[in-house]
Parts: C-alpha cells; structure tokens; sequence
C-alpha cells in the first residue's frame, strides 16, 4: 500500500508541471491573440504581440493579468480603448466611421473596376472603328491603279 502511494506520489509530482505547461501554453496563446488585436502606441503600425518596445511589452503584461484574472477579450480591449482611445485597436469598429472604413474600399474597387472596363470597352470600339477603312469611291480606285502602273513602269 505504502508503494502504491508513492508511486501516486511520484506520478502526480511528476505530471503536475506538464498540466500547469498546458495551462501557460493556453495562457499565452490567449494573450498573443489579444495583443496582436492591438496596435502599439510607439511603433503604431506594428501589434502589441509583434513589437518589443517596452510600452509593448507593459501592455503585454497588464493583457496576461486581466487574463489571468479572467476577464474576456472584449472586456480587455475596451479597458485599453478607455485609456487610449479607438486607435488602439489595429481594427476599427464595425459601425459609425469605423463601417465607413469597413466599407469604403470595397466601393473604391468597384467604382475602378467599372472605369476600367468602361474605359477598355471604350478603347475596344475606338480600335475597331479605326481599323475598317473607309470605303474607296471609283475616281480613288482608278488613281490608285493609274499610280501603281507608273510605279511599276518605273522598275
């Protein structure tokens, strides 16, 4: 009996960090989703999760405790919208301006891929009208026979 506990013993010490490794892993990997949410305030064009400046890396650390102390990822982003305002997020929201935002770009394509057929279309008939020759009336004919005769004539 005495074995036996040891033994529980051995194999509880022995799996608990692999549990706690789980644990961290899914901690991290929660905090690395957050953060690449996040745009940071000195390099502003790089996430929280990719820049190492130390404001980046405070951030990290205060997305890893809320995290820890359980709170969600909308909770999280609002806390850091509170302190900095919308352009902390890398994505702007899906309503007011930031649906303009959303939205404008995929009006832009399209309007250009309108003018861009339009204008194709365009040029297609322009091509195809230039290339049919006007017809050629019966005095042009018999001078255009009459010069290639003296062209010839002359070879």
């Amino acid at each position: 009996m005495r074995h036996m506990l040891c033994g529980m013993a051995v194999m509880i010490a022995l799996l608990a960090p692999l549990g706690a490794a789980r644990a961290d892993e899914a901690l991290e990997a929660r905090v690395r989703e957050i953060s690449a949410e996040l745009r940071c305030p000195t390099c502003q064009a790089v996430s929280v999760n990719d820049s190492e400046a130390a404001f980046s890396v405070q951030i990290r650390d205060k997305v890893r405790h809320m995290v820890q102390e359980g709170q969600n990822a909308e909770q999280i982003k609002a806390y850091f919208v509170s302190r900095y305002g919308e352009w902390i997020l890398r994505a702007p929201k899906k309503q007011g301006l930031g649906l303009v935002l959303w939205v404008l770009p995929g009006i832009a394509l399209v309007g250009v891929g309108a003018w861009v057929l339009r204008h194709a279309a365009r040029a297609q008939r322009l091509r195809a009208a230039r290339e049919v020759p006007p017809p050629v009336s019966p005095e042009e004919q018999a001078r255009i026979d009459r010069d290639l005769r003296r062209f010839e004539e002359g070879i």
